[in-house]
């Protein structure tokens, strides 16, 4: 019999899987706060970003392991934008 995975018959696919979505993570997190830094350039803290786009992230991981990508960009703009709206009536 012909073992059909790329992987191999001993390979540990749970760990595998695992670093996948953990690199899939890191580069959503890198895009979105790329993403977000450039559309808020001066209005938000860099720092502030990167933070609340992994928050959000961390958050979207417990609640739903789906391709919520779209609904996690969302939620980020959102904070954010209270944030700045809190800044401005200051």
């Amino acid at each position: 019999m012909i073992n059909e995975s790329p992987l191999g018959a001993g390979a540990p696919t749970g760990t595998l899987n695992a670093r996948c979505v953990t690199s899939d993570r890191k580069q959503l997190s890198a895009g979105m706060t790329a993403t977000l830094t450039a559309e808020l350039a001066g209005r938000v803290p860099p720092g502030l970003i990167a933070e609340i786009v992994r928050s959000v992230l961390d958050e979207g991981r417990q609640t739903a392991q789906g391709g919520a990508d779209e609904i996690t960009m969302f939620e980020a703009r959102l904070r954010l934008e209270r944030f700045i709206r809190a800044r401005s009536s200051r």
